[in-house]
């Protein structure tokens, strides 16, 4: 998860929170409808994960162009054990 994936779930959590806290206030006071906000936080936080959306293509690209162009090495030991 990069850092623009995290700060973009920061603010989806920031909606989701106050949704939340209230259906589980509304649930433990005996109210059902209580769930339907429970429901609405859990939407809010799963559309932001996992629908993409037209404006996270151009950041998906670039994530694309950049594993193909710096490849990370995957034994952990990289360069400076190489030339030991």
């Amino acid at each position: 998860m990069g850092i623009l994936d995290l700060v973009t779930f920061a603010v989806a959590l920031a909606f989701a929170a106050p949704a939340a806290l209230f259906g589980l206030e509304t649930v433990l006071a005996g109210d059902p409808t209580g769930w339907v906000y429970l429901g609405f936080a859990a939407a809010i936080l799963l559309f932001e994960r996992y629908v993409t959306t037209p404006t996270d293509i151009p950041v998906l690209a670039a994530q694309r162009a950049a594993d193909s162009v710096a490849e990370t090495p995957e034994d952990g030991t990289g360069e400076r054990a190489e030339n030991e």
